[in-house]
């Protein structure tokens, strides 16, 4: 049995039996269970991912792998943020835990306050809905320095945001492309075509309105669309 606890005291525990892939992505180890929803020939599946140190990807795969053979005669807890307990110093935390509870398949959920005016997204968040807070004082929305092709998320607007401009960009040195369609207000959609930032005004970015991204490796860039209930909330540059 293999036991996972987040410091949002939320835990999963699945026998090693259950394992049905591990894969890596930059600072990311994602762990694939069959759970109370799935059976052996089913699509969904629960999903662990842990925070792994860069670079060592590859290691802390074959660690894991290792330790879910001897999972199977025991208890190994691999990744406990409450306590700061790991099963390797390069496992660094358990950045999100989804269950498919059978009714459907969940997206992860990511709704944290920005720290120093700064919320990061990394790879390891792919597939994600983000929720956006207003800050108070905007803040840079931060990309992942290397994001995997077919990287993805959902930017949803949390409440209403303050005058202050959030601002979508690379973590320095990282692609800085954007292309994208969005519609804003009653107006027809309208292309945007940026090589730094894309910037939302928060005076115009109102609660439920969104923005959905995807990065291409082959073109390098950052494809998004969105839709948002007031003009001029949303521009590339």
């Amino acid at each position: 049995m293999l036991v996972f606890h987040n410091a949002s005291n939320t835990s999963y525990a699945n026998y090693a039996d259950n394992i049905t892939s591990i894969s890596s992505a930059t600072g990311a180890v994602t762990l694939r269970f069959l759970g109370q929803g799935a059976s052996a020939t089913a699509t969904s599946t629960d999903a662990v991912v842990l925070t792994v140190t860069a670079g060592k990807e590859e290691e802390m795969i074959e660690l894991v792998a290792s330790a879910a053979a001897e999972g199977r005669s025991g208890m190994t807890v691999i990744a406990d943020d409450e306590r700061s307990k790991y099963i390797h110093p390069n496992i660094t935390a358990v950045d999100s835990i989804s269950v498919d509870t059978g009714a459907g398949l969940f997206k992860n959920v990511i709704d944290k306050a920005a720290t120093a005016n700064v919320l990061e997204i990394t790879n390891a968040d792919s597939g994600s809905n983000v929720y956006l807070r207003n800050n108070g004082a905007g803040c840079e929305i931060r990309l992942p320095l290397a994001p995997v092709d077919g990287f993805n998320f959902k930017l949803i607007a949390k409440q209403d945001m303050d005058s202050n401009n959030y601002d979508i960009k690379a973590t320095s040195g990282g692609p800085t492309a954007f292309e994208g369609v969005v519609q804003e207000g009653d107006a027809a959609p309208t292309s945007e075509t940026g090589t730094a930032q894309v910037r939302i005004t928060g005076a115009n970015f109102e609660m439920g309105d969104y923005l959905e991204f995807v990065f291409n490796s082959t073109a390098n860039k950052y494809f998004f669309d969105g839709m948002c209930a007031t003009a001029s909330a949303v521009t590339a540059s």
